[in-house]
C-alpha cells in the first residue's frame, strides 16, 4: 500500500516562511466553490454590506478553503497540530482606482487599502511577535493577476519595527490565480496595489493563532539543522536570526556557533560592526559574534539597536547567543531606554526584552524582578519576555499571579498572555484568571479604538490564555461557559473552541446551546426573502 500524500511543508518551506515571512498555496478545491464565493461576496458590496468577522458564516463556502488539506497541512506546519482560527476576518474589496497627485487611489466603494502597513490586532493591541504566533491567509476566490491590483507583500518584514523607503522599494504583487491563497506572517508588510483592471479584485484575509508552545516540528522535518534556503526574496543575510525561530518550531534550545571566535577574530569583528560603511559586512559580523565567547561585543552590539533594520534585529539575536554575559546590560538597557511605546493596534516591545526572551531561562530572575518594576513599560516589557520564554518560564507564575493585579489593563493583558504561553503549566493561576474575569473593571471601560475597552480586551486575552492553559485543567469548565454570551464576540470564540476542546458533555451542550441561539441562516437574503 503506497503512503499518503503528506500535505505538511517541507523543510526548505518552513525555511522560506521563516526568511520572507510568507507562501504561496495553491487551495486545490473545485472552482465552482470559488465562483460561489465570488459571486456572493460581489452581492455584498453591490447591495448589501461588508459583514467583517461575520464573513464566513455569510458565505460558508470559505470553510471549503480552510479545510482544504494544503491549507491545513500548511496552518499546521508553521503554528502547530492545534492552532485556531481567530474570530477575526475581512473581506478586501478593490475596485478599479486611479493614480493621483497624492499617491495611488483605490476605486470609491473599495474596502482594501493602497499602500504600505502592518496589521494591527483585533479588537486592541498585542505585542508584535518575531516567533510565528500568529498567521494570516489570503484568499483569492478570482483570478488576480497585477493589473487587478492584488496584495502586496514585503518580504522578510515580520521583523522590523518599522518599514522603510528601502523596504517600501522592494514589495512584490501577490497575484495569483482563482483559489490561490498565501500565507502570511501576521506582521509581514502588506497593502493593496492599484487595481488597473475593469473588475472588483476581492481578498478574504482570514487570521489564524497558536494555541500550544512547539515541542517538535509540526512539518514533514527531515533534518533539524539549519540550512539557508535558495531563492529567497528577503536580501539580507539574517541566518542569526532565522536559525533562533528555526530552532524554536524545532522545539528545540538553540546552541551557539560550532566555530568558538578567537580574541583577535571577535576584535576583527567588532570594527566590521561599527563601520558604517558596509551593511551586508555587518550583518555577517553580528552572526559570528552569536556565541558566549563574544561577551566583549555586548556594548557594540547594543548600541546596534539604533542602525538599519536588519542591523537590529541580527543584534539582537547575536546578543541572545552571547547569553548570561548579556543579560545585566540588557536589563540596564530595558529600564533606560525607550524607543518603543504602547499603540492599541499593536506594539513593538524593547529590543531588549526581545534579546533576554531569546537568552531564555537564565535571563528569567532578572526578568521576574523587572515585572515589578516602577515603570508601566518596563513591567509590559519583562512580562512580554517572560511569555516569549514559554513553557520554561513557570517559575515565574507567582509574579505572573501578582501582575493580574496590576492597575494597568496593558500591564494585566501582557500577563495574561504570558500565562497562556506557559500553557498547562499555569493552571495555579486559573482562580486568579477567575477572581478577573468576576469583577466589574469600570476603570477600564473608557473606548480606546473601534469601540472596544480595555476591559474588553482582557477578557479576550484571559478566554485565550483559558483556550492555551489546555482541557486537563481542573474547574475550567464553569469559567469557560461563564463568558458564553459576552459582550465581546472575540471572547465568545474563544470561549467555545476551549469548551469544543473539553469535549464533555456539559462543556459540548453549552457550546451547541450558544451556537444554536446565534445560528445565521445564510439562505435568506435582504431584498430576496428574509423569513
Amino acid at each position: 500500500m503506497s503512503k499518503a500524500k503528506s500535505h505538511r511543508l517541507s523543510d526548505t518551506q518552513v525555511q522560506t516562511f521563516i526568511c520572507d515571512g510568507f507562501l504561496r498555496l495553491d487551495a486545490g478545491v473545485p472552482m465552482a466553490v470559488h465562483d460561489a464565493v465570488r459571486s456572493k461576496l460581489q452581492w455584498m458590496l453591490d447591495e448589501d454590506y461588508n459583514p467583517g468577522n461575520n464573513v464566513l458564516p455569510r458565505v460558508p463556502e470559505m470553510q471549503q478553503i480552510l479545510d482544504a488539506p494544503v491549507v491545513r497541512g500548511a496552518l499546521q506546519s508553521v503554528l502547530g497540530e492545534d492552532y485556531v482560527l481567530h474570530p477575526h476576518r475581512f473581506c478586501h474589496s478593490n475596485l478599479p482606482g486611479e493614480e493621483t497627485a497624492d499617491g495611488p487611489v483605490a476605486g470609491a466603494g473599495s474596502t482594501a487599502f493602497v499602500g504600505w502597513h502592518q496589521d494591527s490586532h483585533s479588537p486592541l493591541a498585542r505585542p508584535r511577535h518575531h516567533l510565528p504566533r500568529y498567521a494570516m491567509l489570503l484568499y483569492y476566490p478570482q483570478d488576480t493577476p497585477m493589473e487587478l491590483g492584488p496584495t502586496q507583500l514585503i518580504p522578510g518584514t515580520q521583523y522590523c519595527r518599522s518599514i522603510g523607503a528601502d523596504a517600501k522599494a522592494r514589495g512584490l504583487q501577490a497575484s495569483g490565480l482563482a483559489g490561490t491563497c498565501w500565507l502570511v506572517h501576521f506582521d509581514v508588510a502588506h497593502g493593496a496595489s492599484l487595481n488597473l483592471g475593469h473588475g472588483c479584485r476581492h481578498m478574504v484575509k482570514f487570521v489564524f493563532a497558536r494555541v500550544s508552545e512547539p515541542t517538535a516540528p509540526s512539518w514533514d522535518c527531515g533534518s533539524r539543522a539549519w540550512q539557508h534556503p535558495p531563492d529567497i526574496l528577503n536580501p539580507h543575510a539574517q541566518d542569526v536570526l532565522w536559525q533562533r525561530v528555526w530552532h524554536w518550531l524545532c522545539g528545540q534550545e538553540p546552541s551557539p556557533s560550532a566555530v568558538e571566535p578567537t580574541a583577535a577574530e571577535i576584535e576583527s569583528l567588532l570594527g566590521i560592526l561599527v563601520d558604517d560603511g558596509d551593511l551586508p559586512a555587518r550583518l555577517r559580523a553580528c552572526s559570528g559574534l552569536a556565541h558566549p565567547a563574544a561577551a566583549a561585543a555586548v556594548e557594540v552590539l547594543v548600541e546596534s539597536f539604533n542602525g538599519p533594520e536588519p542591523l537590529r534585529q541580527n543584534a539582537i539575536y547575536a546578543l541572545a547567543g552571547i547569553g548570561p554575559a548579556a543579560v545585566p546590560r540588557l536589563v540596564e538597557h530595558l529600564q533606560k531606554n525607550r524607543s518603543g511605546q504602547w499603540g492599541e493596534g499593536a506594539f513593538v516591545p524593547e529590543d531588549s526584552a526581545y534579546a533576554l526572551a531569546a537568552i531564555g531561562r537564565a535571563a528569567l530572575p532578572e526578568l521576574e524582578a523587572l515585572s515589578r518594576h516602577d515603570d508601566e513599560w518596563v513591567r509590559i516589557n519583562a512580562l512580554f519576555a517572560i511569555g516569549e520564554i514559554g513553557v520554561a518560564a513557570a517559575a515565574c507564575l507567582p509574579a505572573l499571579r501578582t501582575a493580574l493585579t496590576d492597575p494597568s489593563h496593558r500591564v494585566v493583558r501582557t500577563a495574561l498572555d504570558a500565562l497562556g504561553q506557559i500553557g498547562p503549566a499555569a493552571a495555579p493561576a486559573l482562580s486568579d484568571v477567575a477572581a478577573l474575569l468576576q469583577t466589574e473593571h469600570h476603570q477600564w471601560g473608557e473606548p480606546l479604538l473601534r469601540g472596544w475597552s480595555g476591559a474588553d480586551q482582557i477578557r479576550v486575552n484571559a478566554s485565550m490564555a483559558l483556550l492555551r492553559m489546555g482541557p486537563r485543567v481542573p474547574g475550567i469548565e464553569p469559567l469557560l461557559l461563564s463568558m458564553l454570551g459576552d459582550t465581546c464576540g472575540y471572547v465568545d470564540g474563544f470561549a467555545i473552541e476551549a469548551l469544543l476542546r473539553l469535549d464533555t458533555p456539559a462543556a459540548l451542550r453549552g457550546a451547541l446551546h450558544h451556537l444554536r441561539t446565534h445560528r445565521w441562516d445564510d439562505t435568506l437574503i435582504r431584498g430576496v426573502r428574509t423569513y
